[in-house]
Order: structure tokens, then sequence, then C-alpha cells
């Protein structure tokens, strides 16, 4: 079984986000765009930080201040599995992003309507480029395919496990270049399991 340390949201914001608040005394740093920035906060806090307890983050979540989403547009978050869908509050405000659970208590995906896709990738690629100890981290290979009236679409990911371990947890980002698209930004956190030989 994987051995997550006490709290991912901990080791990621000293990983990825932290750096943006340590660099800033730098001239070079930039901030996050906004829509990034809570992209990112929400990933990390929701998807990374409760993978381990997602009946948790459901419970919480139905007990929030925005109610689930109604099946048939919850539908559209969760790729044709069962499961539910809530828009999430960033910074008091309601309308840009969405969490998704779908049943089986395994994984958890971001939405982002609007969020800059460089900003997001560059973001994504710092916080899980280095995976806490004892975990490993191992950057997949990016992806490119035409995503119609969303422009080029690329995803992102990677895995962090234990060695000698068959679970490994999967992280994997999704962007669209055009802001014109339905989701500019799709975050997925997911407990898989190697098939055996």
């Amino acid at each position: 079984m994987i051995k997550v340390p006490h709290s991912i949201l901990a080791a990621c914001i000293a990983l990825g986000l932290g750096a943006n608040a340590q660099a800033a005394s730098k001239p070079a740093a930039k901030p996050l765009e906004p829509n990034a920035e809570g992209f990112l906060t929400l990933y990390i806090g929701l998807c990374m930080n409760h993978l381990t307890d997602l009946q948790g983050l459901r419970t919480n979540l139905t007990r929030g201040e925005a109610p689930k989403l109604p099946p048939e547009s919850a539908a559209r978050f969760l790729n044709g599995l069962p499961g539910d869908a809530w828009p999430v509050p960033y910074k008091g405000k309601l309308g840009n992003y969405v969490v998704a659970l779908p049943a089986g208590n395994n994984m958890c995906t971001l939405h982002a309507r609007h969020a800059d896709p460089a900003t997001v990738e560059r973001a994504f690629v710092k916080v899980v480029e280095k995976a806490p100890s004892p975990l490993v981290a191992k950057r997949g290979k990016s992806q490119e395919r035409a995503g119609g009236a969303a422009g080029k679409l690329r995803t992102l990911s990677a895995t962090w496990t234990q060695p000698g371990e068959a679970r490994r947890m999967q992280f994997m980002v999704t962007t669209a270049a055009s802001d014109k698209a339905g989701r500019q930004a799709v975050g997925s956190v997911a407990i898989v399991t190697d098939p055996k030989p």
C-alpha cells in the first residue's frame, strides 16, 4: 500500500505554490494568473490532499455551501462514469471550478472553465516533479491533440510511487489552448494499480 505523508498539501505547497511566495522578492518571478492560481490551489487542496480519503471529501462537499450538481449536469464532468460533481468556490466566488468524484473512491478531478494553460502547466510540473519521501516521482510523456473549438489540447502526467509497490498515485492535467473551450484546464488525481505480470 502507498504510504502517504500526513499532509500532501503541505508538501505540495512547499514544492510548488510555496516556491512562488519565496520567489516573490526576486524581480524575475511572476505571480500566477488568478484563475490558474485558483485551479492549482483547489487541485492540491481538494484532490491531492484528500486522495487517501475521498469519501471524507465527498462528505465535506455534501455538507458544503454549494449544492451537488444534478445528475445530467454532473455527467459532463464524469466522462461517462457514475459519481457526483459540485461547483466549488475560490476566494468566495462560484462559477469557474467544478470538482467531480467518480464512484469508487479512487479518483478526483477538478475542472476550470478559465485558466491560463501555460501557467497551469508550469505550476503543475513544479508541484508533481518531486514526491515527498519515501515516494519517487516519475514524469510521463506530454501528449498533444487537436481539440476542435477548444484548440490544441495538451496532457501532462506524473506518478508518485513507493519502490516495490504496485499501487501508485497518478496525476494528470489537460489544458485547452482556446479561451472559448468549455474547460481550459482539467486535473485528475487517482490511485491506480499496475496489472500483475
